[in-house]
């Protein structure tokens, strides 16, 4: 696993051995990321990897422009393998976080934090989790205007609950990828 493009281009993450976390693939990254360059522009904005086990999604949105990039893991495997990465790469524009994801989004709210970019990508069985921290991420303006929420999942999901624009759905063999974007002013 590398990372695709920009300034971090070609480093080889490392990444958690084992089963415990589950890593994107490197196709649907550079699906994903191919399809953000078409309605995200990375530049002087601040990104949340909520689930990000190696933070791979994270550094490659730092790789491409983000400011900065909180990363979140609730396991400490996860939270070491994600230092080394930033480490190795000298980046200083990030904060590394081991919280369950609604302690975190409470000191998001409590620091009055918020984001342009959410890479959810949860453990697939915690279906619930998508809904959740999408409630909890809106009801409190965690995400400004115009922030892009970016969801891998093995099932399809329903966001018509949301106040939130569907930009672009690319289904897989086993694996559905959403785009979404809050349009509001």
């Amino acid at each position: 696993m590398q990372v695709i493009s920009g300034k971090y281009r070609g480093y080889r993450l490392r990444t958690l051995p084992g089963m415990n976390t589950r890593p994107m693939t490197a196709r649907v990254k550079e699906d994903m990321f191919n399809i953000l360059n078409n309605y995200f522009i990375f530049d002087n904005k601040i990104g949340l990897d909520i689930f990000a086990g190696s933070g791979q999604l994270g550094i490659e949105g730092l790789s491409r422009g983000l400011q900065y990039c909180y990363f979140n893991d609730v396991h400490l495997g996860a939270i070491n393998v994600i230092k080394t990465n930033l480490t190795n790469l000298k980046i200083e524009n990030a904060h590394l976080f081991q919280q369950d994801y609604k302690l975190l989004l409470n000191s998001f709210l409590t620091q009055k934090l918020t984001i342009d970019i959410l890479f959810l990508d949860p453990p697939f069985i915690q279906i619930n989790y998508y809904y959740d921290i999408i409630s909890i991420i809106l009801k409190n303006n965690i995400l400004n205007p115009n922030g892009i929420i970016v969801c891998e999942a093995n099932q399809p999901l329903d966001f018509e609950q949301f106040d939130l624009n569907l930009l672009k759905l690319k289904q897989y063999q086993n694996k559905y990828l959403y785009l979404l974007r809050l349009e509001r002013d």
